[in-house]
């Protein structure tokens, strides 16, 4: 399997989490679509780009099922948090709601939100072991009169963890707070029905498809419920320019930028459909060999911090090591093993990640080599 893949083949990669790994077919065609896009620009942005963007845009709307008029493409899941906070509308002393295990870049942009209106940020902690039902109580304690935001990961990032949030957003939704999720990890992770959750209250939903959809580099998107305030200016603004929906028109052209990884994406979710056997048994495959990864790594001395069930593809666990975290993550890069170690405030963390190429004897070799490290599984 690894063979589809345009990975280094001397190289253990337990980290698709991070920053995803492309087939083959789709470092092809995003190459060919670049090589079309140079060999006539003007041609190109004139008269092929919104059409083929639009293209890509549906397919990726339909995989994840939400309306395409209301998604835009946008180079991350970061961007697209940004775009949302940019849009909300806060004074001093309204209350916005996150949880320990945000992403950092998102929660550094809800500060400076804060810092901006005069908001205060309120941080849920979300304990280890982790209890879905302890985590929709303590998130629905956490809403007070003036709770105005609430940012929540789908899957979170350090802890790898499957957030309930359907059950989560209705609690928001019914004190008429608005509510961004951080899906960046969610699309081709899990079963994502964009729609629902919006029916549920979700005003914006953030996801990338370089990572599990495994589309090139800088393609994220954001589903927007209300209008939008863009980042940048450009052409959109002037109602005479772009296509009738105005939302794409003021976010679909910012200025001149590669587009080929937006447009990479329908073959992305093509590819992996056919390596895998169809998008059902690539998600439950992930899971499952998440699950088995796991299992291994606390047969070896980690403990559990979840349940299986709030697992998608990726897992992480407790270790000790006298050895600084970052020099800990370098020496493992040097030796051919991509696998992050987490920082986290109870101690560090090693998460491995589960996809198509991987196979359940990388994470036997990981312990050893953890151990000759002499790193201790907790």
């Amino acid at each position: 399997m690894q063979s589809g893949f345009g990975l280094d083949t001397t190289v253990v990669h337990l980290n698709h989490g991070s920053f995803g790994g492309c087939p083959r077919a789709v470092l092809d065609a995003a190459a060919a679509i670049r090589t079309r896009l140079e060999a006539s620009p003007m041609r190109f942005y004139v008269l092929d780009w919104q059409r083929e963007l639009d293209a890509a845009r549906t397919a990726l709307a339909r995989f994840v099922r939400a309306p395409d008029e209301a998604l835009v493409f946008v180079p991350n899941a970061t961007t697209g948090v940004a775009l949302a906070l940019n849009s909300v509308r806060l004074a001093a002393g309204d209350e916005i709601v996150t949880t320990d295990h945000a992403y950092r870049a998102c929660r550094n942009q809800l500060a400076r939100v804060a810092d901006a209106s005069g908001a205060r940020i309120v941080t849920v902690r979300l304990a280890l072991p982790f209890d879905p039902d302890a985590a929709v109580a303590a998130l629905a304690g956490a809403i007070t009169p003036r709770t105005r935001l609430a940012l929540l990961d789908h899957v979170t990032s350090p802890t790898g963890l499957v957030l309930p949030i359907e059950r989560i957003v209705p609690l928001f939704a019914a004190r008429d707070a608005q509510v961004l999720v951080d899906g960046a990890h969610a699309p081709g992770q899990l079963d994502l029905d964009i729609g629902t959750l919006v029916r549920l209250g979700v005003t914006w939903y953030a996801g990338n498809s370089h990572k599990w959809l495994c589309a090139p580099k800088s393609t994220g998107f954001l589903v927007t419920t209300t209008p939008l305030r863009p980042l940048v200016t450009s052409h959109g603004a002037s109602p005479e320019y772009g296509p009738p929906n105005r939302l794409h028109a003021e976010l679909d052209w910012t200025g001149t930028s590669d587009p080929t990884s937006h447009l990479a994406v329908p073959t992305a979710i093509a590819e992996v459909a056919r390596l895998g056997g169809g998008w059902p048994e690539v998600i439950a495959r992930n899971h499952a060999l998440a699950v088995a990864m796991r299992r291994l790594l606390v047969e070896a001395g980690a403990s559990v911090i979840a349940p299986e069930g709030s697992l998608g593809a990726m897992a992480s666990v407790p270790i000790e090591t006298a050895v600084p975290l970052l020099e800990l993550e370098r020496r493992l890069l040097e030796s051919g093993w991509e696998v992050p170690i987490v920082h986290w405030p109870s101690g560090p963390m090693v998460r491995v990640s589960a996809h198509l190429y991987n196979e359940l004897g990388e994470v036997e070799r990981l312990i050893r080599r953890l151990h000759e490290l002499g790193v201790r599984l907790r």
